[in-house]
């Protein structure tokens, strides 16, 4: 008979050593995604402040023309 599954072939102990691996990637995988998030909300708050001071500047210029 074949096991379906090599797991079940496989020691408890080196199970586990899999199980903390796999989890330890995760959470560098979590951090690396977390990182990148940050940084593009960064990029997309320089752009929001560019457009809002060109706006505001506008607004100001408009406001200082004679009418």
């Amino acid at each position: 008979m074949v096991d379906k599954n090599q797991i079940f072939s496989k020691p408890l102990p080196e199970i586990l050593d899999e199980i903390q691996s796999a989890a330890a990637d995760a959470r560098k995988a979590a951090e690396e995604a977390r990182t990148a998030g940050e940084k593009a909300a960064e990029e997309v708050m320089k752009r929001l402040r560019r457009v809002f001071m060109k706006m505001a500047k506008d607004i100001t210029e408009a406001l200082d023309e004679p009418k």
